[in-house]
C-alpha cells in the first residue's frame, strides 16, 4: 500500500483563491464588528420616543395606511363598560353573620333567631334567583330567543324504518316506500 503523503496531489493554483477568500472574510468580520458597535452605542443611548409627527421608518414620505375593518364590524355597537366586579358571595356571607350578630345582641329568643336567619336566608335566595334570571333574560336577548320545535313537526319515526335496501337509486318495492327524511317546515 502507498504512502498517504506520496499520492496526495496538492496543488499551490488554489492559494491564491484561498487568499482571496480569507480576504473577503476578514473584510465581512471587520464589517461586522463595525455593525456590533453600532448597536451597542445605538442601546446606550437614552432618547425619548419621536414626536406624534416625527414617523421612523423606511419610507419617510409615504403616508401610513390606516386599517379599516368591513362595515358590519364598524356597524356592531363597542362593549359595554363593566362596572366593578362585586363579590356578592361575600356579601351575601356578611349579611347573614350581620342578621345573626344582630340577633344575638338583641336578645332574641331562639324561635326568633331561627325565623329570623330564614327571613334573611329567604332574601338571599331570592336575591340569586332574580340575579340568576336577569343573567339569562340578557343572555337571551342578546343570543335570541331558543329555538322551539314546531308542534306540526311531531315525533315520527317512520323514515327509520328502512333497513337501506331501498335507496332512491333502487326501484322501491311494493310493500315498503324508500326512506325519506321528514318535510321541511
Amino acid at each position: 500500500m502507498a504512502d498517504p503523503s506520496e499520492t496526495t496531489q496538492v496543488s499551490r493554483e488554489a492559494t491564491g483563491e484561498r487568499d482571496d477568500l480569507v480576504a473577503a472574510v476578514r473584510a465581512l468580520a471587520a464589517e461586522v464588528g463595525s455593525l456590533k458597535d453600532d448597536v451597542h452605542a445605538l442601546r446606550s443611548e437614552a432618547r425619548s420616543l419621536p414626536a406624534g409627527d416625527e414617523r421612523p421608518g423606511w419610507d419617510e414620505g409615504v403616508p401610513i395606511p390606516v386599517r379599516e375593518g368591513p362595515a358590519w364590524v364598524r356597524s356592531v355597537d363597542s362593549p359595554r363598560v363593566r362596572g366593578p366586579a362585586v363579590p356578592w358571595l361575600l356579601v351575601e356571607i356578611a349579611f347573614l353573620v350581620g342578621v345573626a350578630v344582630l340577633c344575638v345582641v338583641a336578645d332574641f329568643d331562639v324561635p326568633v333567631i331561627v325565623g329570623a336567619m330564614a327571613v334573611a336566608w329567604a332574601l338571599v335566595a331570592v336575591g340569586e334567583w332574580l340575579a340568576s334570571r336577569a343573567e339569562r333574560e340578557r343572555y337571551r336577548l342578546v343570543l335570541g330567543a331558543a329555538v322551539e320545535v314546531p308542534p306540526s313537526s311531531t315525533d315520527d319515526r317512520a323514515w327509520f324504518a328502512s333497513n337501506g335496501d331501498d335507496t332512491l337509486l333502487d326501484a322501491p318495492s311494493s310493500e315498503r316506500p324508500p326512506a325519506r327524511l321528514p318535510p321541511p317546515d
